[in-house]
């Protein structure tokens, strides 16, 4: 009689396991079945719709309610700037042979640049046709195929779909049609690899940049074939727009100064130090919205400053230093450790910043900024669309080439896959109460005995 309970309450206890096991992994096989499909780039980006229409820009020349730290500022900046507009990633020189790569995070929009076996530098969405996922592991390297780990597609530096394991007898799929979404690069004569997001046909380059970026060339000495020494990416707890207008080029020099100071410093260094305090030697060049550029002639340098937003009240600067005549090692190594420190603490009087501006919530000081105003009217502009069209204008949104066939035949064997997965959970779960009871009935029995 003993023994018999014991196997009625194991027996019970793996019906019990086996039915929870079933409910979650149907539900999610279900949940994942049902829903539409949305799309491949910004499936993982959550788009938050504009409840208040009057947030963006008022008639009134003021900086609009959660400037600062608004997330619907934010989405409403994704789609009418950061969707829509040239911006700078990086020099030609930072890839320096076939496959070479970096990615970005642009305003939550994943992106890589690489450089193809044709010489050609393309820019990709970093997320696999299938199902979404990053393509590129690493921020920067070398691979002249990209490989998915969820479902192993493969792409080339061209962001041709090479490889599509178990996916060749899928009625309506097609290989040519499942390629990585290209982003729309420009490459100036100076070696300075712009994108932009838009998905249709973005604007003209603007020549007015174009031209600001030669003069700046010629009196900087940038060229498409000078080199890169240094860079990095860090990230600070602010938002783009401070970090893009403040420019504390003050926290480098002091910081410089302290640094280099402790060192026994080559020529080299020190002319860097000496011409980047002496403003009468600093060239300037922005770079609206996101990027500045400084040249220190005599050093013969330059210094590239990015801020892109990762979210409302989250920024990573991204520095890189080009030199248009050769630099050694060491020289490199000091220079490379001199900027890190400063980065990091222009990135704490950043921070201190937002954090004043944020309490204020407001600036008056701003509306005399040309960049500001500029950005504005952007915002504006989009705004005004999007309440003529009645709803979100999202630029940058790919929609999926495949066939109507290989998407049902495509969640069809998903389907199958959690299926079978389901089933594989619910024997292993089933194997496991039997032991469970085979232990207990033994381990009672034994001691009844």
């Amino acid at each position: 009689m003993e023994s018999t309970d014991a196997d009625y309450l194991a027996s019970l206890a793996s019906i019990l396991v086996a039915f929870v096991t079933i409910i979650f992994l149907l539900h999610r096989a279900w949940s994942h079945l049902s829903r539409t499909e949305p799309d491949k780039i910004t499936n993982s980006i959550t788009i938050t719709s504009l409840k208040n229409p009057d947030l963006t820009v008022s008639k009134e020349p003021e900086i609009p309610e959660g400037w600062w730290s608004g997330r619907e500022v934010f989405e409403l900046e994704r789609r009418a700037l950061f969707s829509q507009t040239w911006l700078y990633l990086a020099h030609s020189s930072q890839f320096k042979k076939p496959g070479s790569y970096q990615s970005f995070d642009i305003s939550g929009f994943p992106v890589f640049l690489i450089r193809g076996k044709d010489d050609k530098i393309r820019a990709f969405h970093n997320v696999c046709r299938h199902r979404a996922y990053t393509i590129t592991r690493k921020e920067t390297g070398v691979s002249t195929v990209f490989g998915c780990r969820y479902h192993g597609w493969s792409y080339d530096t061209t962001g041709r779909l090479v490889k599509a394991p178990q996916f060749d007898d899928v009625p309506g799929f097609d290989k040519s049609r499942n390629s990585l979404f290209e982003v729309h690069t420009h490459t100036t004569d100076q070696g300075m690899v712009f994108v932009n997001l838009n998905s249709g046909e973005p604007a003209a380059f603007d020549s007015l940049v174009a031209s600001s970026l030669s003069g700046f060339a010629r009196i900087a000495g940038l060229e498409a074939k000078s080199a890169w020494l240094t860079g990095q990416t860090l990230s600070g707890d602010f938002n783009w727009k401070v970090g893009a207008r403040t420019r504390h080029l003050d926290v480098y020099t002091s910081e410089l100064h302290r640094r280099m100071s402790e060192v026994s410093a080559p020529s080299l260094v020190m002319k860097f130090i000496r011409f980047i305090t002496r403003k009468s030697t600093r060239e300037e060049c922005s770079l609206f919205p996101i990027t500045v550029i400084y040249s220190f002639q005599g050093a013969g340098l330059c210094l590239a400053l990015s801020f892109f937003p990762a979210s409302e009240s989250k920024t990573h600067i991204r520095y890189d230093v080009f030199a248009h005549s050769t630099v050694n090692e060491p020289d490199i190594r000091k220079i490379s450790e001199v900027l890190q420190s400063a980065a990091k603490n222009l990135i704490v009087e950043i921070e201190l910043e937002y954090q004043s501006i944020s309490a204020k919530q407001r600036s008056s000081s701003e509306l005399n900024n040309t960049d500001t105003r500029q950005l504005l009217s952007r915002l504006q502009e989009h705004t005004k669309l999007e309440r003529i069209k009645g709803e979100q204008i999202l630029p940058a949104m790919h929609k999926p080439e495949g066939s109507t066939l290989f998407q049902k035949a495509d969640q069809f064997k998903c389907f199958g896959f959690q299926l079978r997965l389901t089933i594989l959970l619910i024997y292993s779960s089933v194997q496991r109460a039997r032991l469970c009871q085979r232990w207990v009935a033994e381990r009672y029995f034994t001691k009844c005995t």
